[in-house]
């Protein structure tokens, strides 16, 4: 996907500003995110060592309309 890319380790997420949405629940499964100067960070919440995908802003927004519009395919969760 243009303007998105995976990355493994980061050394920032210690200064970054995680959110997670508050629909969450107690489950847990959700992502968060976070804005890194001109892209949005999002990591798994219950994963979060596992790495970072980072989106354009434009490429974030996005994203966003289309799940809002509920165009986004859903994968089936992996066991």
């Amino acid at each position: 996907m243009e303007g998105c890319w995976m990355v493994v380790r980061s050394d920032r997420g210690n200064v970054l500003d995680w959110r997670k949405s508050s629909i969450s629940g107690a489950s847990g499964e959700c992502v968060e995110v976070a804005p890194w100067r001109a892209l949005v960070l999002v990591r798994d919440s219950r994963a979060p060592e596992r790495g970072e995908m980072e989106l354009s802003r434009e490429r974030w927004h996005g994203l966003l309309t289309c799940i809002r519009a509920g165009r986004c395919d859903v994968l089936p969760r992996l066991r």
